[in-house]
Order: C-alpha cells, then structure tokens, then sequence
C-alpha cells in the first residue's frame, strides 16, 4: 500500500510513522490484499483544531470508483487512529461484499 502522510501542524515523527503503521497501513493491507498495489494508495492527514484535539483523515480511492473516506478525531492519537481503522474497515467491508457475487439458490 502505498502511504501518504502530510502533518497541518503537526510534526510527523518516527515514532508517529510506526503507530500509523501499526493501527491503519497493516490492518487495511489484509483486507485489500487482491487489489495491486497500484490501486491501494492512501492520503493520511493529521492536524490539530483549535481545542487542540488531533483529527485524522484518511482517503483511499478503489477500483469501480469506489471512495472510502473517514475522519476521527480525539485528544491522543492512537485512540483517532483506532476509531479511523474501525470506519475505514467496516466501509471495506461493505465495499468487498457488493463484489461478491452470490446466488440465491
């Protein structure tokens, strides 16, 4: 999956890079694991509001003009990733079983 990161005030760190790539890059890449990677590209961004609470954005475009898009926010940034991963995922979801062809008898 190919990732992109951009910070609106926020200083993307290392340690930032591999929570991000804990909680959304490898749980979303076993959902899509029959799509090329050419069709899995992300645009993550994460900024700060005026309370200071991180919102996180996530954009991903599938084939059939598919648009996943989800956004969370929260006071920590693992607990915004996590809500992310938990819409993103049930949209995926949704998206692969109107795929799925299936027959009524």
């Amino acid at each position: 999956m190919n990732l992109q990161i951009v910070g609106d005030h926020y200083d993307i760190s290392p340690k930032t890079r591999n929570l991000i790539d804990e909680k959304i890059t490898t749980p979303i890449d076993k959902l899509l694991t029959n799509f090329s990677p050419d069709a899995k590209t992300v645009h993550l961004r994460i900024g700060q509001d005026k309370f200071k609470n991180l919102k996180v954005s996530f954009d991903l475009t599938l084939p059939g003009k598919e648009h996943i898009f989800a956004t969370a926010t929260h006071h920590l940034l693992e607990s915004a990733l996590i809500d992310l991963q938990q819409e993103v995922e049930k949209q995926i979801k949704k998206y692969k079983e109107r795929l799925t062809p299936y027959s009524l008898g």
